[in-house]
């Protein structure tokens, strides 16, 4: 738990990251729905940046705390385009070119990400036990893949090698984000994020909207859910999270977005799961597993 941050009750804390892969895995499922629906990629991530922006300015600026030391301005900025600008841009891009569930089982691999980088940073011990874990994830990530789509003109390998960009992306952005989570509200530290964020991702947002057909009732709800539920609610979660628990903790909850994701899918997608993604997703999360139960040994 972060040093300043007021106390809240170990039911709570995991309360409120199960709550936060709720509202992440609802991305994969109504993120798909609207893409199918002919709403642009880089649109949805234009859309999201400036309303979360807007939101937690506003939440921030009410709490008074929307300002931060100018030391911290470079770290801000990296955490900005990992956290929020490449996360978002290759995670809905990869949507576009692969099932839902098979995105999700791919982010899944973000708490492997985060502990290889905290390892590398220095923020955590290694061990072979989590070095396994490791390797085991990414054998997961190459089963769901499979030798059929190992090919450059693959449209779904393409999709997958984004997903897994974007979960390294998040990775390294969670090891880093401590470094300010326990200086900064949390409200102020995802308002700057988003804030830095949006002229990063306008340029290919506004190409985007320029070409695309007009908006539909059906399109401006999507936008609204895709605001509301996996970015603001989503983001402010996390940071919640993080100045109450460990990274690796908060990243270790991944765990629960294939299995929201799937349920979603199935009810929304007609996209049941097939046997080769629950082979993978079993790999990928075995291998979250003894890199989590590594860590905690260590610990």
């Amino acid at each position: 738990m972060t040093q300043g941050a007021p106390a809240l009750s170990r039911l709570t804390v995991h309360l409120l990251l199960i709550a936060a892969q709720l509202c992440f895995a609802s991305l994969a499922v109504v993120g798909r729905m609207a893409v199918v629906a002919h709403v642009p990629p880089a649109g949805i991530v234009l859309v999201r940046m400036v309303g979360g922006a807007l939101v937690f300015a506003l939440i921030a600026r009410a709490r008074g705390v929307l300002r931060i030391e100018r030391r911290d301005l470079r770290l801000f900025i990296l955490c900005a385009v990992l956290g929020v600008v490449l996360n978002q841009e290759l995670f809905i891009h990869g949507l576009a070119r692969t099932a839902a569930t098979n995105a999700v089982v791919l982010g899944s691999t973000i708490p492997v990400f985060t502990a290889l980088f905290s390892i590398a940073l220095g923020y955590e011990p290694w061990s072979r036990w989590r070095v396994a874990g490791i390797a085991v994830a990414f054998i997961g990530c190459l089963v769901l893949v499979g030798p059929d789509e190992l090919s450059l003109s693959s449209s779904h390998l393409v999709g997958s090698v984004m997903v897994l960009a974007n979960a390294a992306s998040y990775g390294l952005y969670l090891a880093l984000a401590r470094k300010i989570a326990g200086r900064y509200d949390p409200w102020a530290i995802v308002a700057v994020l988003f804030l830095i964020g949006v002229p990063l991702v306008t340029p290919l947002g506004v190409v985007a909207w320029s070409t695309a057909p007009p908006l539909t009732g059906t399109t401006l709800a999507f936008l609204g859910f895709l605001v509301a539920v996996p970015t603001v609610a989503a983001y402010s979660l996390v940071q919640i999270g993080l100045r109450h628990a460990e990274s690796s903790l908060v990243a270790s909850y991944i765990y629960l977005q294939p299995v929201f994701t799937t349920i979603g899918a199935t009810l929304l997608l007609d996209e049941p799961p097939g046997g080769q993604t629950l082979v993978a997703a079993s790999i990928v999360l075995a291998g979250v597993w003894i890199s989590a139960q590594a860590k905690a040994a260590v610990g």
